[in-house]
């Protein structure tokens, strides 16, 4: 809990100061587009929207712009092209140049890449965009390294862009061994690999195959590997050579999609989790977790410490699926809250839409004790399992919700009783606060009549006796049943630890894409 309060204090601390610093982009920006301060300053207040731009990020896209002889005024002008991503760029202004496109590459074509790639041949000639004598068919053939020669009727008044489909497809027939299956199944699902270059394209599938040991069935069973940035794959083993102590290269032989992930990004998110104390094993067992970025995991930390609910289970080894799925179990628990649900897991908050409807269905309001000891671990140490062994002795432990215990201890420690005091007297933790408190102030006001019914001198009680003396008196009220742990409002029976609600037959449907059943307002 300290590693997280601490981390969410850093993270505060960071947007405040990222927040801080906004005055002095046009002073970064200056020498990167290669203008006076005084016009990027102007520049940008004309452009606001420049300024939510992340700005590590975008020196890097001027420096690129820079690189293919894009001039300041062309920036100034066109100040749109910022925002897109650094590796789109990249694509645009190679497939323009694998096209012919040269003397004609201005920030303008650039930003135009869309339109342009859908035109015919005879208007990128008739616009002095590409020479007139080109002959396209030889120069996108020049653009492989092995002979790539597909059968096609084609002039120029043929488009571009259907030209690259029918080169790409002669390639991976070629290259990779595609038949009419892969071939559909790639423009059906992966239809952006048209906006690839060639020589991207040809060095992400040699990288996979010859320093990722790809097999072409691995390739073709994840097309969207296609997509990846070939930079991004060769810093990714020198930038980040393990994940929770497994070697990069092995790892994503099994979990593919971190490689779709910047390496920068991945470095950050090991950073976060290194900070929170998360186990290797726990780590490895929510992998997806890469594929969000930093920041993401950081706004999801900070409402994970607003909700007290989830805050408790930050002491859990698998908080890290609180994170993940961090939309829907927040749903999820809104909505169990209005079936008056006071015992759901960690598991049921982010397990599939399958088992979390199971659980509804079943109505029953209680923990397997998982939680329950993770959560006494935490707080007992070493003694975690013996004081389990404890609470488990008492008939209806498992409708206690952990937040309770957790309130329960801490309420305890501030009014000076020892974890110790605590350990001898466990089913303490098992009561509503309300009632322990009562008590406690009962025998603290030291009433004879009371000291005469307990047959207790109270002023000789240490504080491990005054909690067995509160707990006695408590059980006293409910004839030492075990019924003394459900709360007022819950009905004391059998039945109070059933849910009876209709369940909406939209749950399973919409709570696995994390929306809210129409009708959870009224399941009460």
């Amino acid at each position: 809990m300290l590693r997280l309060r601490t981390f969410y204090r850093t993270f505060c601390q960071k947007v405040a100061k990222e927040s801080a610093t906004s005055p002095d982009v046009a002073r970064l920006y200056a020498p990167h587009i290669g203008a006076e301060y005084r016009v990027v300053q102007k520049w940008l207040l004309n452009n606001p929207a420049l300024l939510e731009l992340d700005q590590d990020e975008t020196v890097k896209k001027l420096c690129y712009l820079k690189y293919v002889h894009v001039t300041p005024d062309e920036i100034l002008e066109q100040p749109q092209v910022l925002f897109n991503h650094l590796i789109t760029l990249e694509n645009r202004t190679t497939i323009l140049r694998e096209c012919g496109l040269v003397e004609g590459l201005t920030l303008n074509a650039i930003g135009n890449y869309l339109k342009l790639i859908r035109k015919s041949i005879v208007l990128l000639k008739r616009n002095h965009l590409i020479p007139k004598d080109l002959d396209m068919y030889e120069q996108l053939k020049r653009q492989f390294e092995c002979a790539v020669e597909p059968k096609l009727q084609w002039d120029d008044r043929t488009l571009l862009q259907d030209m690259r489909i029918r080169f790409f497809n002669e390639f991976l027939t070629k290259r990779l061994d595609f038949g009419a299956a892969e071939l559909e199944k790639l423009w059906k699902s992966y239809s952006k690999i048209k906006h690839k270059s060639f020589g991207h394209t040809q060095r992400v599938i040699d990288i996979l195959q010859y320093d990722y040991k790809f097999s072409r069935d691995k390739l073709v069973a994840n097309m969207y590997l296609l997509h990846a940035d070939p930079e991004n794959l060769l810093r990714f083993p020198v930038e980040v050579p393990t994940i929770g102590g497994i070697e990069l290269k092995e790892l994503v032989v099994r979990n593919p999609k971190i490689m779709m992930v910047n390496h920068s990004s991945v470095k950050q998110v090991i950073g976060i989790l290194k900070q929170l104390d998360i186990p290797d094993g726990e780590v490895l067992k929510s992998l997806a977790l890469f594929t969000l970025s930093p920041k993401t995991i950081e706004y999801r930390l900070e409402r994970l410490m607003a909700v007290k609910e989830f805050e408790v289970l930050t002491k859990h080894p698998r908080v890290l699926r609180l994170i993940q799925y961090h939309t829907k179990a927040a749903l999820r628990l809104e909505y169990l809250q209005q079936l008056k649900v006071r015992c759901a897991s960690l598991d049921v908050l982010s397990s599939n839409s399958q088992n979390f409807e199971r659980y509804v269905r079943e109505g029953c309001d209680k923990t397997k004790g998982k939680d329950t000891g993770h959560v006494l671990k935490h707080i007992f140490k070493e003694r975690g399992e013996a004081a389990l062994k404890l609470i488990k002795r008492h008939p209806n432990w498992y409708h206690v919700p952990v937040l309770q215990m957790q309130e329960t201890v801490d309420a305890l420690l501030k009014k000076k009783f020892t974890l110790d005091d605590i350990f001898n007297n466990i089913h303490v933790l098992l009561y509503p606060l309300n009632r322990i408190e009562e008590k406690l102030t009962l025998l603290q006001n030291g009433d004879p009549k009371l000291q005469d019914e307990l047959g207790v001198e109270l002023y000789r009680a240490n504080k491990t006796q005054l909690l067995a003396l509160a707990l006695y008196l408590v059980e006293l009220d409910f004839h030492f049943t075990g019924d003394g742990v459900w709360p007022e409002q819950v009905q004391q029976s059998d039945s109070s630890s059933t849910i009876n609600v209709e369940l909406p037959s939209s749950l399973s449907g919409e709570y696995k894409f994390g929306k809210k059943p129409p009708s959870a307002n009224s399941s009460t």
